[in-house]
């Protein structure tokens, strides 16, 4: 946890510095992160990682809005938390055709952990119609992309 808070400070020092260089920002913590997002796109990496983080520490429904940004942004890991988030009601009523939808998301940008999650719901019909095809279609995909989970799956199909 202490980790976590000096990533905020670390954060917050790039983006709120006063002129006369006392750190004084008006706000921290989520709201911060998510205008840091907004602003500067490019540290979406290190932004989505703090809210991650955030969500895991059991600060889910601060953290969703936040979340959903990373997600929107195109952060294929936010993506995937987001539907683990909708799939378990963390933060939000549980919507197994959101977690669906958010797994999907991050299975069309490439990432494999997205591709895993996407072919598992399909496999099992979660959130979406039960389609064995294109839950193989998707795993594989994920396993060629060194998911290991994916890899396992496929030898049981």
């Amino acid at each position: 946890m202490r980790w976590m808070m000096a990533a905020l400070v670390a954060l917050i020092a790039t983006t709120a510095q006063a002129e006369d260089g006392i750190l004084n920002p008006d706000e921290g913590g989520i709201a911060q992160l998510r205008a840091t997002l907004a602003a500067r796109p490019e540290r979406a990496g290190f932004v989505c990682w703090v809210v991650y983080e955030t969500q895991k520490g059991g600060m889910h429904e601060t953290a969703l809005a936040a979340l959903q940004d990373c997600a929107d942004s195109g952060n294929a890991p936010s993506m995937v938390l987001l539907s683990h988030a909708y799939e378990n009601g963390l933060g939000t009523d549980a919507s197994p055709e959101m977690a669906a939808h958010w797994a999907k998301q991050a299975a069309m940008t490439g990432y494999a952990v997205g591709q895993y999650h996407y072919g598992m719901a399909l496999l099992h019909g979660q959130g979406v119609p039960a389609d064995a095809s294109a839950a193989r279609y998707w795993l594989e995909q994920a396993a060629a992309g060194g998911d290991e989970n994916a890899a396992e799956m496929l030898k049981t199909m």
